[in-house]
């Protein structure tokens, strides 16, 4: 498909090694729930002084993330109809339903090629995703990329009940990656700094995942935002990645950890 993937090095300050949490993620520093918005304000402090107690509940309101806002009729109208006209084709088995899908609903993505779209699948937000050729999403996939951004490039496989949410964030998958059943990948995650507000109120932290090409992610895996999963690597069954994965390297565990590389005996490290 049009575009490469962007190849930057996996190796950095994450790594596939460290420990942090998945709800550590929505804390990083593009997440306006941890940040201060000390450096805009004013430095003259003498100003600021008989103002204190008001200018610190102004403070602490204009730090927190707003919540998306909610769609509009337009928006809600194209919702609903994208809705019904994938719902028309979803249940049809065999290849004929295989063919239907394709034809019928390949005018709904940004772009797509000769992808095969098995039955029951969930989509939202076609107009955000890029499909390349070869892509195969299985039975019950979960798909959705309102208000983000999806690319899967050429011979990405999706296997049944795969999730893979780009909502308020980006995500771009290399060719010839193949995913486990049951794994999740989301690009964003609720903001949980305000005790006083429910967190489903709070919004959300957008964050971006790259897999690079060339990956083998296992069954029931979590991938969660801001990390990089590089070319060739393999993500054991079970395992919930926080942090980048190098090249070739073989990860596994809560949270993933090294525990072998690829031609250089790691496969006796499954044992």
């Amino acid at each position: 498909m049009a575009g490469e993937l962007n190849s930057a090095p996996a190796q950095g300050d994450k790594a596939a090694d460290g420990s942090k949490s998945a709800s550590a993620v929505g804390a990083q520093t593009h997440g306006a729930c941890a940040e201060t918005s000390a450096a805009s304000e004013p430095s003259d402090q003498a100003e600021a002084q008989p103002e204190a107690q008001s200018g610190a509940k102004a403070e602490h309101k204009a730090v927190q993330p707003k919540p998306h806002a909610g769609p509009g009729l337009f928006s809600r109208v194209s919702a609903a109809l994208e809705e019904l006209w994938l719902a028309a084709f979803a249940w049809i088995p065999t290849p004929v339903g295989l063919a239907l899908r394709l034809f019928a609903w390949r005018w709904l993505f940004k772009s797509c090629g000769s992808a095969r779209f098995g039955t029951g699948l969930s989509l939202a937000g076609c107009r955000n995703m890029r499909i390349g050729n070869g892509v195969r999403m299985g039975r019950g996939c979960f798909v959705t990329a309102s208000d983000g951004d999806l690319v899967l490039h050429d011979c990405v496989a999706l296997s049944p009940n795969v999730h893979v949410g780009a909502d308020a964030g980006r995500i771009e998958i290399g060719a010839h990656t193949a995913v486990g059943p049951g794994t999740v990948i989301r690009a964003a995650n609720h903001c949980i700094a305000r005790q006083d507000v429910p967190i489903m109120h709070q919004g959300h932290v957008p964050g971006q995942i790259i897999i690079e090409e060339d990956v083998w992610i296992g069954a029931n895996c979590v991938i969660t935002p801001d990390v990089r999963i590089g070319r060739g690597a393999v993500v054991g069954a079970g395992a919930v990645v926080t942090r980048n994965v190098a090249p070739f390297s073989i990860v596994g565990g809560v949270p993933a950890k090294l525990i072998g590389m690829r031609g250089q005996g790691g496969q006796k490290h499954w044992d």
